[in-house]
């Protein structure tokens, strides 16, 4: 089976004609930037950093360490833990988002602890890299609290 790569006559380009086959990386390259984005959906929320909101758009999955990393104003509050694990964040989730997640594991409890100051008891801090982005999260506030500045391996 061949893939025909079409062009409207207004944005001409590098593909026009151009036939591939179905199994080419070229052909992959195409269709998986064509259907990234089709079947993605985005949360709209919000994040208190220092009292101030800052609105957040992230797409459904997307883990939340990363989500934050990446916004212009919050990214100063998601230090690198380390090399190995990246950026994070002691982040304090909404109740209705807490009642839907899993309980923490010990481990996970333990990360909590070494890495976060002040954490809340009852499952609302979290760090932000053991959220992945949800429907659940829209129009939802989460708060950004102080990490404690260790490096892990």
């Amino acid at each position: 089976m061949l893939f025909s790569v079409a062009s409207s006559s207004s944005s001409r380009g590098l593909t026009d004609g151009l036939l591939l086959r179905r199994s080419s990386p070229l052909a992959m390259i195409f269709y998986s930037s064509f259907t990234s984005d089709v079947n993605k959906s985005t949360v709209d929320f919000k994040v208190i950093l220092d009292g101030t909101r800052h609105a957040v758009s992230a797409s459904v999955n997307e883990q939340l360490s990363k989500v934050l990393a990446k916004h212009r104003d919050v990214m100063h509050a998601v230090p690198i833990i380390s090399p190995m694990l990246g950026h994070d964040a002691h982040v304090i989730v909404p109740e209705e988002v807490r009642k839907e997640l899993e309980e923490l594991t010990g481990e996970e409890m333990d990360k909590i602890e070494e890495l976060c100051s002040e954490p809340l008891d009852g499952g609302r801090s979290r760090l932000a890299s053991q959220l992945r982005v949800s429907e659940s999260f829209a129009g939802m506030t989460f708060a950004v609290k102080g990490m404690n500045r260790i490096m892990r391996t």
